[in-house]
């Protein structure tokens, strides 16, 4: 079968804009919002005093002092406000967290599920799963109500022994109160469910993801296996880093190439907290045909690496807002940068939950590196309480179907630029919901 010119979609996540160019956007929106956010908090409240101050300074011997009296008000007001931003993100991070777990999927034909579980050569799995599924939610909610109250109660024996019994704080106790009740049940909570909802993950990945890659070539499921990133960092595609956390990682071949796929997060140690600087999927795929230079795509935003590679300026606009192009030849990078390259790397993450790939081709190696927008949620089960076995069997194989449908156009795109002359060898045959 013709495989598609561009990979196949999934649903993108409700609100969000199915282009990955637009979510990058979206995003860079979103951080100078937090931006200027945090600059009124910080400087808002001394500079509507001081402007009080000045009207009253210029306007003394007139009726104009009396408009700095709302200035001081709006001050005061914005002042007395700041203390409760604390607790009301603590409340808000955790009422998003428990409605993010207890979250449904949307309503589906029950017809529709039956056949679904019947033709399925999962449907074993999927029963043993199910049963075991039952069981581990059950422990879960006993686990709940019994120790949600224990964290709530510790709380505010903490609360009470810290700050109530001595009847001083620096702050404001009711803050205090808030943040310690939501931190003694928010974590008790996750104690609770995060015991059984591991226990479930273990089985549920040990019997479906070894039969699901078995469909898509010769590929083995590591988990917790640490990518080599060395070449990645010395070219400057990655920072330099101080930890590289793994979860789910495949390794083998696919489509007669070697490829490792792994879900990393790259942190570095910033003061007393850990900067995440790159959270996603890591991809590196091997070329039979080498490329003689090395050109890498960064986020537009990023640091110029330092080893030695030239700005490459390209004429396309929207490429130009995304990324940032640098080449150690020129010329090969503007041969490897067709403006059709360059449009299959902007809608190679469309519909996938990704922003669009920061890239790197250099010797015999071709690496993608996407940044993810739910950090931690590929190849996880959903909703131990709210999603039938079933129901996460389609969710599992609609990761594989994003996850390979992104590495044929790498391939591809490969194939394309570098090696037009290779046949594109006929894929194995892919489960249900994965591209053809």
């Amino acid at each position: 079968m013709e495989r598609p010119d561009r990979p196949v979609t999934t649903q993108p996540e409700e609100g969000w804009p199915s282009s990955a160019v637009a979510l990058q956007r979206q995003q860079r929106r979103a951080k100078r919002f937090i931006v200027r956010i945090a600059l009124f908090v910080m400087a808002g409240p001394v500079c509507l005093a001081l402007l009080a101050f000045l009207i009253f300074w210029l306007g003394s011997d007139s009726g104009w002092s009396l408009l700095g009296l709302p200035l001081i008000a709006l001050a005061a007001l914005v002042s007395l406000a700041l203390p409760l931003l604390v607790p009301a993100l603590f409340v808000l991070g955790a009422w998003a967290l428990f409605r993010s777990y207890y979250k449904k999927p949307p309503a589906a034909p029950a017809a529709a599920l039956v056949s679904s579980d019947t033709t399925s050569p999962l449907v074993a799995e999927v029963a043993l799963l199910e049963a075991l599924r039952g069981k581990l939610a059950i422990e879960a909610r006993r686990r709940t109500l019994l120790f949600v109250p224990l964290g709530l109660a510790a709380a505010l024996l903490l609360y009470w022994l810290m700050i109530g019994s001595s009847g001083s704080s620096k702050g404001s106790p009711f803050v205090a109160l808030v943040i310690f009740l939501v931190i003694g049940g928010g974590g008790a909570w996750i104690w609770a469910v995060g015991v059984p909802g591991g226990r479930y993950r273990k089985a549920f990945k040990e019997s479906l993801i070894p039969r699901l890659l078995a469909a898509h070539g010769e590929l083995v499921h590591n988990l917790g296996a640490k990518p080599d990133l060395s070449r990645a960092v010395a070219l400057g595609l990655l920072p330099a880093y101080d930890d590289l956390d793994a979860d789910d990682g495949f390794t083998g071949r696919y489509r007669g190439r070697p490829i490792t796929i792994s879900e990393i997060a790259v942190t570095r140690k910033a003061g007393k907290s850990n900067q995440t600087l790159f959270q996603g999927l890591y991809v590196e795929l091997g070329v039979s045909t080498p490329f003689r230079g090395t050109t890498i795509l960064r986020d537009r935003d990023g640091q110029q690496p330092g080893n030695g590679l030239q700005r490459l300026r390209l004429e396309d606009l929207v490429f130009e807002e995304v990324y940032a192009t640098w080449s150690s030849d020129q010329v090969e990078g503007r041969a490897v940068l067709t403006p059709a390259v360059m449009e299959r790397l902007l809608v190679m993450a469309d519909g996938q939950s990704f922003l669009p790939p920061l890239f790197l081709v250099s010797g015999d190696r071709m690496v993608f590196a996407l940044p993810t927008i739910i950090p931690g949620a590929l190849f996880e089960p959903p909703g131990l309480e709210t999603h039938v076995a079933a129901q996460q069997l389609a969710s599992l194989e609609a990761d594989f179907a994003r996850v390979f449908a992104l590495v044929d156009a790498m391939i591809d795109m490969h194939v394309a630029v570098r090696a037009p002359h290779e046949a594109l060898p006929i894929s194995p045959t892919h489960p249900a919901g994965s591209p053809p």
